[in-house]
């Protein structure tokens, strides 16, 4: 589980947060993604934190090499106020098997 948190130059939030939705349709078509969240700090409106969820480290990887999130990066990487922050988390609840699983083939 990654959560990056990210500091949006103010007079430019609303599109970042257009740029994140497009890029969010995408990743979650992406396989190995288990679940995102894009969440907007209330009393400092141009803090985010993405939340993302993967099947492996691999996936996560992967994703970092895909079309969807270099293009993304492309788009934001002006909108950014400093450098975002990735960092690792491990679940404690719901536990990681809760979150983590293979999807079912059809």
């Amino acid at each position: 589980m990654r959560v990056v948190s990210m500091q949006i130059k103010q007079e430019l939030v609303e599109g970042f947060k257009s740029a994140s939705m497009a890029g969010i349709e995408k990743l979650l078509n992406e396989p190995g993604v288990v679940s995102t969240a894009l969440l907007q700090q209330v009393n400092f409106p141009s803090h985010f934190f993405f939340i993302e969820v993967y099947t492996s480290l691999d996936a996560y990887n992967e994703h970092l090499i895909s079309e969807c999130y270099l293009d993304w990066q492309k788009q934001i990487g002006l909108l950014l106020d400093e450098a975002a922050v990735s960092m690792e988390y491990v679940p404690i609840y719901p536990p990681e098997d809760a979150w983590v699983h293979e999807p079912a083939q059809s």
